[in-house]
């Protein structure tokens, strides 16, 4: 089937990476098993995240006060309708007294499998203001490289940022776009995840882009700072170009009270419902079948008004339509089974890979030790104390009296 489909099985993992996209990406210390990181930075230049045109306070509103995030509260993602019944999609903190509203969605109308699941979920602190937002994703077939057999929509996003912005327009009008970043080592670790999984369909080629957007805009009389980040996979095939992203995330609050760790402890301290997971893979799956066959029929049906075409024409030049036809036909059905094998290659391994963009490593005590691919590749735990175990970069580690490398899991 000519559609490239991995983006919307990678959910899970792109709300992960989403939280650690909200900042740097520092040598983060884990845990056996994992915890969230820990203090992540803006990095925006100082100049355009205060924006010094637009006042933080506008004439009809008022600064409301600090919001208290210290301490955190149990909060669900839900599949209000996607399986007969509300099912809990996934399971993260908030902070305590705020409000989570959406959840996920589906989209049976569309018949591009990508953008069937749709997740739109929001944070909302007291102040009405300050929120931490999942928006849904979009996969497209890049305008100019169209092909009649992919049912996803054209578009003429070409990079992350053509794509934030044009979220931003249609999502918050009016809003002023202050900075935009790229953020290379994001797209990197995207690749390098890609490259460490076997490959089924060698004939795409697939390039990621990850950055971020930094806009402004009046709510309610305050002047407001909102980041939206995103990371968009181009995959390339014959000359079809699909582009996509599972999810965007959003952080917004007023004017120089944006805190991009609250971010970060809410998105990537997300646990998926295993459950959820597996009905959501046999819905697609069943759904990618059913506009498979939609499709087949539709080419069977035009080879059969070919044939009688053939038979209408005399025999002089009988021989030769056929064997063009038939090759038509050929063609039709590899260019479908080359994207149906890379792109259900690709849906399978994003889901299996971990909900939370992490590598397993084997204990010393038998356990395993999950860290984050943001973190260092080398991982080290105490023989003494198990529970204490940290990542680095370092060319030359150094581990403490008692730490050991971990090898990690196939």
């Amino acid at each position: 089937m000519a559609q490239h489909r991995g983006t919307q099985l990678a959910l899970i993992t792109a709300l992960a990476l989403a939280g650690c996209q909200q900042g740097g990406s520092p040598a983060q210390e884990i845990v056996a098993q994992g915890t969230t990181p820990q203090g992540m930075t803006e990095g925006f230049p100082a100049v355009a995240m205060t924006d010094a045109a637009a006042p933080a306070v506008t004439e009809a509103g008022s600064m409301p006060p600090l919001l208290d995030t210290s301490r955190m509260q149990a909060a669900q993602i839900v599949d209000s309708n996607g399986f007969g019944q509300p099912m809990v999609a996934a399971e993260l903190q908030i902070p305590a007294g705020w409000q989570a509203v959406g959840g996920v969605t589906w989209n049976d109308a569309t018949n591009c499998i990508a953008n069937q699941l749709q997740i739109g979920w929001s944070a909302i602190g007291p102040d009405s203001l300050t929120a931490v937002e999942i928006l849904p994703g979009f996969n497209w077939q890049v305008a100019g490289t169209e092909i009649q057999m992919n049912p996803c929509p054209s578009a003429p996003y070409r990079s992350t940022r053509e794509f934030l912005e044009a979220t931003v327009q249609r999502t918050r009008p009016g809003a002023r776009v202050l900075d935009y970043q790229d953020q290379p080592e994001i797209a990197q670790q995207m690749a390098r995840a890609a490259q460490a999984r076997p490959q089924a369909n060698q004939q795409a080629q697939v390039r990621h882009d990850a950055g971020r957007l930094l806009i402004a805009y009046p709510k309610d009389g305050v002047d407001m700072r909102e980041v939206l980040t995103a990371t968009v996979s181009f995959s390339s095939m014959q000359g079809n170009v699909v582009g996509g992203t599972a999810t965007i995330s959003s952080i917004r609050a007023p004017n120089n009270r944006l805190d991009f760790d609250l971010g970060t402890r809410v998105l990537a301290g997300m646990r998926a419902n295993p459950q959820w997971l597996d009905a959501m893979r046999q819905r697609s799956m069943a759904n990618l079948q059913r506009v498979s066959n939609a499709q087949s029929s539709s080419i069977n049906d035009w080879h059969n008004r070919q044939m009688a075409i053939i038979n209408a024409r005399g025999a002089a030049d009988r021989a030769a339509i056929r064997m063009r036809t038939n090759q038509e036909v050929s063609g039709i059905y590899n260019a479908i089974a080359a994207n149906t094998s890379a792109t259900s290659d690709s849906m399978h391994k994003t889901t299996m890979s971990g909900v939370r963009e992490v590598n397993n490593y084997a204990g010393v005590d038998g356990s395993t030790v999950q860290s984050s691919i943001h973190g260092g590749s080398q991982v080290f735990q105490d023989t003494a104390n198990p529970a204490n175990a940290y990542s680095t970069d370092a060319p030359y580690p150094s581990p403490p009296a008692g730490y050991v490398e971990l090898e990690r899991e196939q």
